[in-house]
């Protein structure tokens, strides 16, 4: 598997960022060379889980042009207790960052696909990576929009409520469809999902692939004890055996084949 997956949604709130430390978690413990980066420059959320020390570039500097991808990257492979290879690029998450990233103009977002296409290259041939998930700004951004174009695959990350279906499906026909993309459905916090028969699932799944005209790779459930854990923990570690893990083992694999 030499892949670059986009970790995307039509809105914030879904559990993307959730997804891809899980699922970036996973890889890294049946021992593949992981990559996880933080792009998503208005609201990045990784430092909280992986909480780096001294960090020197950020990924910002390199959509900037001024760093290599291997500069920014991290070892963060304690956090699995060395149980596997993970790798962490960090968003500058200051205040001041985060308006120079919404400031950027269209000429800078076209020199930024350049910068994204060439970093692609870098991690998955030169640095020998085996799978760089790339945890995306919500909506249609341009930075966003950027990572999608240079995804081997996109996980478009959705829940029940009706706008975010609505807002899902515009989004795909209007995105992914243009740029002819693998693109696989996650649908997370399922309500009552514990308890739906394997037919109300079924039929779940029927209706929104009827919607989204995209494979549904997975529905994950509510769980009060996903819900309760700190952001700074990684469920799919410390709790391998729950029903949650289990299912997003069953995500990664279907990744894999796409």
């Amino acid at each position: 598997m030499k892949k670059f997956v986009t970790i995307h949604s039509f809105k914030g709130g879904t559990g993307k960022s959730y997804l891809a430390v899980n699922l970036a978690t996973i890889y890294a413990l049946q021992g593949k060379k992981v990559c996880l980066l933080d792009m998503d420059f208005r609201a990045p959320t990784q430092h909280i889980v992986f909480e780096p020390k001294n960090v020197k570039r950020w990924l910002n500097d390199v959509m900037n042009g001024n760093a290599e991808v291997e500069d920014c990257l991290i070892d963060c492979s304690e956090k699995i207790e060395n149980k596997g290879k993970l790798y962490v690029g960090f968003a500058d998450f200051s205040t001041e960052a985060i308006r120079d990233m919404i400031s950027k103009g269209r000429k800078w977002e076209t020199e930024a696909l350049q910068r994204i296409l060439l970093m692609r290259k870098d991690l998955l041939e030169k640095m020998n990576f085996d799978v760089c998930l790339a945890d995306t700004s919500p909506g249609i951004q341009y930075s966003s929009i950027n990572a999608v174009v240079a995804a081997d695959v996109a996980i478009v990350v959705s829940t029940l409520d009706d706008s975010d279906i609505y807002g899902t499906t515009k989004m795909i026909n209007e995105l992914y469809e243009v740029f002819q993309k693998k693109v696989a459905i996650v649908v997370n916090k399922a309500i009552g999902g514990c308890e739906m028969s394997d037919l109300e699932k079924s039929n779940i799944v029927n209706t929104l692939q009827e919607k989204y005209r995209q494979a549904i790779i997975g529905v994950l459930p509510c769980y009060c004890e996903v819900g309760k854990m700190k952001r700074a923990s990684i469920f799919a570690y410390n709790h391998p055996k729950h029903p949650f893990t289990e299912m997003l083992r069953m995500i990664a694999a279907k990744v894999e084949i796409l």
